[in-house]
């Protein structure tokens, strides 16, 4: 064996040892900073829904598309104390971005709106500067319309986003979890 083919061989074992270190590295980083989103998600419906009992199951875990909707629905949970919390996502955001929502209904009616992680969040605190989700909570969910409710200038995307995800929960909620249109 030449000094040559001795160098390429080194060269390429030591090449093999480096990506070998550099995967187990990444599987070490990817273990211990995971975040899972299903648990993501419950951590949030119990922190922002104020709900006493706990979300045991999730009755949605895959974004499903809501038929007469723009919106999508991605969790779906009830607390034991009979809490409906959603994360839906509503199409029609800035350059056409799907904006997620979490939205809750206890006893037929919205109880609270939040914004989810979204990147364009200065246009999403120009929707609560405005009031917007007042128009939304407290309404029974039965008879809510959301598409009749106005956007907001200066966030028309944002407001068009989240009020397609409202349109989707609501519009979830009554015809497949027993809303009073449900029967």
């Amino acid at each position: 064996m030449t000094a040559k083919t001795k160098s390429v061989i080194q060269c390429i074992l030591v090449l093999a040892l480096i990506a070998l270190v550099s995967g187990l590295l990444l599987g070490a980083v990817r273990l211990f900073t995971y975040v899972d989103p299903l648990q993501s998600a419950y951590d949030r419906f119990k922190e922002e829904s104020g709900a006493e009992g706990e979300f045991s199951s999730m009755i949605v875990e895959k974004e499903t598309a809501v038929e007469g909707t723009n919106g999508t629905i991605v969790y779906y949970a009830v607390s034991t104390d009979g809490v409906h919390a959603f994360l839906a996502k509503g199409g029609g955001g800035y350059k056409g971005e799907k904006v997620p929502v979490y939205i809750f209904i206890k006893d037929e009616k919205i109880t609270k709106i939040t914004p989810g992680d979204y990147e364009q969040q200065t246009f999403m605190s120009e929707l609560e500067k405005a009031k917007f989700y007042d128009n939304f909570v407290g309404k029974e969910v039965a008879t809510l319309k959301p598409s009749s409710v106005d956007l907001v200038s200066g966030a028309t995307m944002s407001s068009t986003a989240v009020r397609n995800a409202i349109d989707a929960a609501v519009t979830y909620y009554n015809t497949k979890v027993g809303g009073k249109s449900n029967g």
